[in-house]
């Protein structure tokens, strides 16, 4: 049986399918089973052992090459396509594959593109619990939802030497910081990052280490230089394979809701993810032990109206609440 899973953009939601993919491999263990993504998204997936082709969508630049991808797809015969993303271009993927079963969740009309349309829950739940939902037509259903990502053994090197290169000690307690986003409505104050990475140098003798992406440098400066201790110096960007790697090696992840955290979810390191408009329940496993949340709704979650607002969810979680939340998280680790 050939499958074509469909998750486009974001690296976040691409690592969301994983355990749909690995409960996929489960019961059909010799499928064919192709995902497609964008780039870099792809790269979460290089090593995944469930897959057995990425496929990497490249925008095109006219109705003759949308047709012509369209029929490409066609051609590769597909017998099941998944479309974990779910907004027109993908549901037109998706009708146009030609595949006898093509599943989707049902939502804004796009359930027309569909044989097999699944009802969005009306809760806010994890959303790997979400997507693996488009496998019940299928016959399938689980509850084992960690997410997989495949590093490579030279990525594992990479960050063993960057640790031995920064001076950092097996015996160290590393924190990473990741106060970067580029959407304002997930961006917590660089002010109060700087006065909790202080006083996790200051109580607990950390090693703050941050994390960022290319272009998103300067987040970490503005944390920076409100800081009163040093921090670990900055390094080259890595790859999204090192950072996975260099999170493994780390104790704590801290930061706003971004892929870097769900790579620390992913590499099972504990972690604290600050929200703003987005729910947490959305995107943090069901596991109070070791990754946490922390969010205020000022009564306008539900209805957001960002730009026009000042960003209250944000701006209500204060340092100590923070403090206090990663106090549970470290004494969780002993």
């Amino acid at each position: 049986m050939k499958f074509l899973l469909i998750q486009l953009r974001r690296i976040g939601d691409v690592l969301m399918t994983t355990p749909s993919i690995r409960l996929l491999h489960e019961s059909f263990p010799n499928a064919d089973v192709t995902f497609l993504t964008e780039s870099p998204s792809d790269q979460v997936l290089k090593k995944n052992p469930n897959l057995n082709e990425i496929l990497v969508y490249r925008k095109p630049e006219s109705i003759t090459e949308v047709l012509r991808y369209f029929m490409h797809l066609r051609s590769r015969k597909f017998d099941c396509v998944i479309d974990f993303f779910g907004n027109p271009r993908s549901a037109l993927m998706t009708r146009f594959s030609g595949a006898p079963m093509r599943i989707g969740f049902d939502f804004r009309g796009r359930s027309l593109a569909y044989t097999h349309s699944v009802k969005i829950s009306g809760e806010a739940t994890y959303s790997a619990a979400d997507k693996a939902q488009l496998l019940r037509p299928l016959g399938i259903s689980g509850s084992d939802f960690r997410l997989d990502f495949f590093p490579e053994e030279k990525d594992q090197i990479y960050a063993n030497n960057l640790f031995k290169k920064l001076g950092v000690e097996e015996k160290d307690f590393v924190v990473s910081l990741s106060p970067v986003s580029r959407q304002p409505y997930k961006v917590w104050p660089a002010e109060r990052f700087g006065q909790v990475a202080d006083w996790l140098i200051e109580k607990y003798s950390a090693k703050i280490l941050f994390l960022f992406g290319p272009g998103e440098k300067h987040f970490v400066e503005s944390v920076r230089a409100l800081m009163k201790m040093p921090a670990l110096p900055d390094y080259s960007v890595p790859t999204l394979t090192e950072t996975l790697s260099i999170l493994k090696r780390v104790d704590l992840h801290l930061g706003n809701d971004n892929g870097i955290r769900h790579f620390a979810v992913a590499a099972d390191t504990p972690s604290l993810a600050i929200f703003g408009r987005p729910w947490a329940a959305n995107w943090t496993p069901p596991e109070p032990t070791r990754h946490h949340a922390l969010e205020y709704d000022p009564g306008c979650k539900k209805k957001c109206v960002y730009p026009k607002c000042k960003l209250e969810c944000l701006k209500g979680i204060n340092v100590e609440a923070v403090k206090s939340e990663l106090e549970i998280v470290i004494n969780n680790l002993n």
